[in-house]
């Protein structure tokens, strides 16, 4: 078993060729990431999405995913890089005491 510390994972770098996009590959990715995720003792998933990223945020929140919170607009200029939020599905805890 996995130690309550570390619980949580991050699912990171989804991508599908554009040329593959709305056939279900993506949705397939992430309900094998969230299976595998289960197995391993994984009680909270998170995942960050550009917040113009709406393809993206339809297949995290149709996965079950729901908004955790809003990365600061300061932050993402800072970083230099589109402003983003953070996603969050869990799951029940299986260890058995």
């Amino acid at each position: 078993g996995i130690e309550a510390d570390f619980g949580r994972a991050y699912l990171s770098n989804v991508c599908v060729a554009r040329e593959l996009h709305r056939n279900g590959l993506g949705y397939d990715i992430v309900t094998k990431s969230k299976i595998v995720a289960e197995e391993w003792g994984i009680t909270d998933l998170y995942v960050h999405v550009a917040v113009d990223n709406e393809p993206a945020k339809n297949l995290y929140m149709k996965s079950g995913f729901i908004h955790e919170n809003d990365e600061p607009a300061w932050q993402a200029r800072f970083l230099d890089r589109p402003r983003r939020i953070l996603l969050w599905i869990g799951f029940p805890c299986t260890n058995e005491l």
